[in-house]
């Protein structure tokens, strides 16, 4: 049987640890960080040889329809842009989409892809997507793809695997943990058995729905009521009647982590999931003196520092291990080792009533 394969590329996220390159309006996976192309473009450009542009489709928040829509109309059908009333976490944009394309499309292999991850080797990429395809139509299973750890990281859950593969080239999942203390994050690289868990999730239709129901069944039923209200032109209504029913919670959280028919493929490239602004110097590179830099910069004895200026001039004197991040309206500077604070600074602006600068 060889199913026709789906991506849905998931681009509601909002970004915040990224701020100030990152807002409520452009969020990072609309952001050009290399290469001259958004993330999202950069992530539709990767999956291109395996799934046709028709078969390709976004999930995003609705008050990101029109950047969403201007960023890739000249190679996504507009009509393939699936809206979520508001953000209730990967559970319900898996499961909402899935029936969106089951109602479309029928049958087939559905490939959930983060619109805003970095890959380094994209031939690898592409290999691990279609063996991960090919182990969930022979086995009807869900897939994973966990990337070999190349250091032993605090910031990414983890994949627990098999020491043994099957003849399909897949791992059975033993089990997901969450982010580790640094001591164990070395012995999860040590052992070998154990993968950063990248957010790509594989499965047909059928065994995607199946786990839901199972699992999350307040999700299923909601939706499923509302997916069928589209037949009376009621469906902006119902999926916001029933997003507001549905509990915040993740697809890992809320079914795999429960479910025991999971396999995980090896992803063999060099991948971040640009989770914070310490990630940039992956993206970016580094220059002689370990500098990231983004923009226009010119400096004395700074070193090990990231700087994005864009079209702001940025200098700097004797600056160490640092984020300086410029854009037009404000200025981020913050030790290295504090970037995941951002979230928390993020939440202090709203506090204070500093929306504009969101």
């Amino acid at each position: 049987m060889n199913l026709d394969r789906f991506a849905v590329i998931m681009a509601g996220g909002a970004g915040s640890r990224l701020w100030p390159l990152s807002r409520e309006s452009r969020p990072k996976q609309f952001i050009e960080l290399c290469d001259g192309k958004c993330m999202l473009l950069q992530t539709i450009d990767r999956i291109r040889e395996i799934v046709p542009y028709d078969r390709c489709f976004i999930i995003t928040n609705k008050k990101l329809f029109d950047i969403t829509r201007k960023t890739v109309e000249d190679i996504i059908p507009v009509s393939n842009i699936i809206l979520e009333p508001m953000r209730k976490n990967t559970a319900a944009c898996i499961a909402y989409a899935a029936m969106i394309l089951k109602e479309k499309a029928g049958q087939g292999v559905l490939c959930f892809i983060p619109a805003d991850g970095y890959v380094g080797d994209e031939n690898s990429y592409r290999a691990a997507v279609m063996q991960a395809c090919r182990a969930a139509e022979e086995t009807n299973n869900l897939v994973v793809i966990g990337i070999t750890p190349t250091y032993p990281s605090t910031g990414y859950g983890y994949i627990h695997i098999a020491s043994e593969k099957a003849e399909n080239g897949a791992y059975k999942v033993e089990r997901f943990v969450e982010k580790p203390d640094l001591a164990t994050a070395e012995r999860y690289m040590k052992s070998g058995d154990y993968l950063w868990n990248s957010g790509i999730l594989v499965g047909t239709a059928e065994a995607i729905l199946k786990n839901v129901k199972k699992y999350l069944p307040n999700h299923f039923d909601s939706l499923s009521r509302a997916v069928k209200a589209e037949n009376n032109g009621q469906l902006p209504l119902a999926i916001e009647n029933a997003y507001n029913m549905l509990e915040n919670i993740s697809f890992d959280n809320g079914v795999l982590e429960k479910c025991s028919a999971i396999s995980a493929v090896k992803g063999r490239f060099d991948w971040d999931d640009i989770g914070s602004l310490g990630a940039l110097p992956r993206v970016l590179g580094t220059d002689k003196d370990g500098n990231a830099i983004k923009g226009n910069y010119v400096g004395i004895d700074t070193s090990n520092t990231i700087i994005c200026g864009n079209d702001m001039l940025v200098a700097a004197v004797g600056v160490n291990n640092m984020v300086i991040a410029v854009t037009q309206d404000a200025v981020l500077v913050c030790p290295k080792d504090r970037v995941q604070d951002v979230k928390a600074l993020v939440g202090r602006l709203k506090e204070k009533g500093l929306e504009r600068y969101l």
